[in-house]
């Protein structure tokens, strides 16, 4: 299945300006072509209840699959090397690329010839991804140091090139490139997005409640009201409204299980949720 774009989530099309919530699946909204208006039982983020995806109902009984994905396919060892590899390369290859190409890093080698080498050392050996699990560290930022380490270790002067050490004591360096690391995580955050929808998509798809995304498709993200996007899909408005909620709940459900799964401790996700939030209204 193709992964889904996240920037067409949070496009102009969601009868909401993007600086007041980005992502907001779930808002009570007005359509020109709707008799009233949508006021969700669960709302992600509304100014007046002050929601967000941090927002997490005790009802929502979904299956997790995603949290300890990554763990698992390390257990599996080269069995599950390839498709974690394919993964974490489509989710950091973009924000990777564009921290590059707004850092320092950018004079050393052209960005996605550093980018691919780096993947390419990295991947080739589990530990990496072994002692990442083991360093309580966030997966975005190892990455992003296991880059910075990685471009250090191509620049030929000795001076720069004596610089040894792990990828934790990399952080404080890579913080100094402040606005590129702000570009990285905005680009993190859209691209955990995408992955997040496009598990829901291939949930929904594997139940055989295609229907149900693709009323969120159009009304969501395309912008139709439910009276006109409804009745092709042999839905009623009331039962678009349904489906739009439950996918925005599995949503936001799976943006925690892959905050989980990169490290994020529990009691960390709520205020995780809240910057991934903000990172996505920029």
């Amino acid at each position: 299945m193709q992964r889904f774009e996240a920037s067409k989530i949070y496009a102009e099309k969601l009868n909401a300006p993007v600086s007041h919530g980005g992502v907001v699946f779930d808002r009570p909204r007005v359509s020109a072509n709707d008799n009233q208006s949508e006021i969700p039982a669960t709302v992600l983020h509304d100014e007046r209840s002050r929601g967000s995806f941090a927002t997490v109902s005790n009802h929502d009984h979904f299956p997790t699959t995603q949290q300890t994905w990554i763990v698992d396919r390390l257990a599996e060892g080269g069995h599950g090397a390839p498709v974690l590899r394919e993964s974490l390369m489509e989710r950091y290859r973009e924000p990777l690329l564009i921290y590059v190409r707004g850092s320092t890093l950018r004079t050393l080698a052209e960005p996605d010839e550093l980018v691919n080498g780096f993947f390419a050392h990295f991947f080739s050996d589990l530990r990496n991804l072994e002692r990442w699990a083991e360093s309580g560290t966030r997966l975005r930022r190892w990455m992003m140091n296991g880059l910075v380490l990685h471009a250090r270790g191509l620049r030929r002067d000795a001076a720069r090139n004596r610089e040894i050490g792990s990828l934790g004591a990399v952080g404080g360096r890579a913080a100094e490139e402040g606005d590129a690391l702000s570009q990285f995580e905005a680009a993190w955050a859209r691209s955990l997005l995408s992955d997040a929808a496009t598990a829901v998509q291939a949930e929904l798809v594997a139940e055989g409640r295609v229907a149900s995304w693709e009323v969120f498709r159009r009304h969501i993200i395309d912008g139709e009201a439910y009276a006109v996007c409804c009745p092709p899909l042999g839905l009623t408005a009331d039962d678009g409204r349904t489906a739009t909620r439950m996918v925005s709940l599995r949503i936001r459900r799976t943006l925690r299980e892959l905050l989980l799964q990169e490290g994020t401790p529990d009691g960390e996700i709520a205020g995780e949720l809240r910057a991934l939030e903000a990172l996505l209204a920029r």
